[in-house]
C-alpha cells in the first residue's frame, strides 16, 4: 500500500491521500505500506507531538519500505531572509502552503526522532523552495 500523507490532496493519484493522522491509523493496518510520502504533515503537529506522530507512521511501515518526509526547512528560510533573497511574503507563502502549521522541523531534529530500525538513505537540500526532502527506509 503506498500512502501520501499530505494536508491537500495530491496531484499524484497512484497513492492512497491521506490528510490526518486518525484516518491513517484507520485506514492502514501495522506493517501494511509499502511506501510513505510525508509531504508538508509533520509541521502540523505540535514539537512535543512529533515523536509520537514519527512512531505512529513507522508502525505502519513493512520492512523495506521507503519513508519520504518533506518538510520546509526552518534553517534555509531564516538564511534566504536574512540575505534578502526572499521576503517575508514569500516565507510565509513557503510555510503555510498547504494551510496552518503547529511546528518548524530541522532536519537534525527530524534525523533523532527516527529509531535505529530506520536508516536515512538520502537528505537534499532544496533551496529554491525552502525544503527538505529525506528519504529512510525500513530495515529492521
Amino acid at each position: 500500500m503506498k500512502i501520501y500523507l499530505c494536508p491537500t490532496e495530491p496531484q499524484d493519484k497512484t497513492y492512497t491521500w491521506v490528510s490526518n493522522l486518525a484516518s491513517f491509523n484507520g485506514i492502514v493496518g501495522d506493517s501494511e505500506a509499502t511506501s510513505i510520502v510525508c509531504d508538508f504533515f509533520l509541521p502540523i503537529f505540535k514539537y512535543e507531538e512529533l515523536q509520537a506522530a514519527l512512531n505512529k507512521i513507522i508502525s505502519k511501515m513493512r520492512l523495506n519500505c521507503e519513508l519520504v518526509l518533506i518538510v520546509p526547512d526552518i534553517n534555509i528560510l531564516s538564511q534566504r531572509l536574512s540575505r534578502n533573497e526572499i521576503d517575508v511574503e514569500t516565507m510565509n507563502q513557503i510555510l503555510f502552503k498547504n494551510g496552518a502549521i503547529k511546528s518548524v522541523i530541522p532536519i537534525n531534529t527530524i534525523e533523532e526522532l527516527l529509531p535505529p530500525s530506520v536508516q536515512v538513505t538520502h537528505k537534499h537540500f532544496d533551496t529554491p523552495t525552502s525544503q527538505i526532502i529525506l528519504k529512510a527506509r525500513r530495515t529492521g
